[in-house]
């Protein structure tokens, strides 16, 4: 299966991230990880990923923008094509408690499952603790990243 993770990091974080997700799938998958300000929606359509998983981050109160931009624009690419992509999924990385983000990773996953080319959602969005405003990831949510592709791959056999 193809996998393109999308991040939009400011910090490194978001890269940090998604290179712990990256190496928790097994050698099965093809992982690609790429930078929404760097790889157009059209080469990741071109790609033609099974699964893509879209990271942003909170900032100033609000979820991320590019991201969810950047995949709308993914989806109308795909309708074009006439191309799917099976799963989908996303992180967010926040400097706040984790229980104070559950609503906004609730809206971002929302925002994800409302693109009609991919069909199906995962129910969980991953979010990570950052120390401070820059980071980097607390290394307990390094961990918890690496159980959540299990519980991942687990759902989508």
């Amino acid at each position: 299966m193809k996998v393109q993770i999308m991040t939009h990091s400011q910090f490194g974080n978001g890269k940090n991230l998604a290179d712990t997700l990256k190496s928790s799938f097994p050698n099965e998958f093809e992982v690609n990880i790429a930078d929404v300000k760097d790889v157009s929606p059209k080469i990741v359509a071109e790609f033609g990923p099974d699964i893509v998983i879209l990271g942003g981050a909170i900032r100033i109160f609000m979820s991320d923008r590019k991201s969810k931009s950047w995949l709308k624009k993914l989806n109308r690419l795909m309708k074009e094509s006439g191309k799917k992509i099976k799963y989908g999924t996303g992180f967010l990385t926040h400097a706040m408690p984790t229980e104070k983000v559950q609503g906004y990773a609730k809206k971002y996953l929302n925002k994800i499952g409302s693109f009609s080319e991919v069909e199906k959602i995962y129910s969980d969005l991953l979010t990570a603790r950052v120390q401070g405003q820059k980071g980097p990831i607390f290394s307990e949510e390094m961990e918890k990243a690496e159980k959540y592709i299990q519980d991942f791959i687990n759902w989508i056999k």
